[in-house]
């Protein structure tokens, strides 16, 4: 799986839409949305869907809830939905399998544009545009923090072709993703 993530207005959807047709994959559906937030039952939908990984056809996700909820639920919403506290083992198993078998894209460009990008919104969930300087922080510090094994990278679609942030690499990582990706099932033990 390739998973776009990142705060509001960083580039994710056309991001999302540029990998798509350029390497003819489906988009996956989404947990959440900018407006009204997650599905209902999120941690239902969460082992679901990671669960199934290996009987999908390798999708690209508009962020995925096992990385976006840890961010948002806290700094939006104050605390996080049912089920995903860190101590909660299912969820930490559900996170180190990802780590394993997705690429993840962080698409990061400056604050300034980040913020000019919520900004200039017509409709945001709520908490977002006061929060998005620690968002966008929570993103920086998961480029970071991100284990060393993990198949993680930045994206800054205002950095053009730049050899490292840029379209032509992230496209290029997500070709060598899918000639290694491997179908491996998901095990809750």
């Amino acid at each position: 799986m390739i998973i776009l993530e990142g705060p509001d207005g960083g580039g994710k959807t056309t991001l999302a839409k540029r990998l798509c047709a350029d390497l003819d994959l489906p988009l996956h559906a989404r947990a959440s949305d900018s407006i009204t937030g997650p599905v209902v039952d999120l941690y239902a939908w969460t082992m679901t869907d990671i669960e199934t990984w290996h009987q999908q056809p390798l999708s690209i996700y508009d962020r995925h809830p096992l990385t976006s909820e840890h961010i948002y639920g806290p700094v939006v919403r104050g605390n996080t939905r049912p089920g995903f506290n860190l101590g909660n083992e299912a969820i930490s198993r559900m996170r180190r399998y990802m780590r394993r078998h997705a690429m993840v894209v962080v698409c990061l460009p400056t604050l300034d544009v980040v913020k000019e990008n919520v900004a200039s919104e017509i409709e945001q969930m709520a908490g977002v545009v006061e929060n998005i300087e620690h968002i966008y922080e929570c993103y920086r510090m998961m480029l970071h923090i991100w284990p060393l094994d993990s198949q993680i990278c930045r994206y800054d679609y205002g950095s053009g072709d730049d050899h490292l942030t840029g379209y032509t690499s992230i496209l290029a990582a997500a070709k060598h993703h899918i000639h290694t990706w491997r179908r491996v099932p998901y095990d809750r033990g």
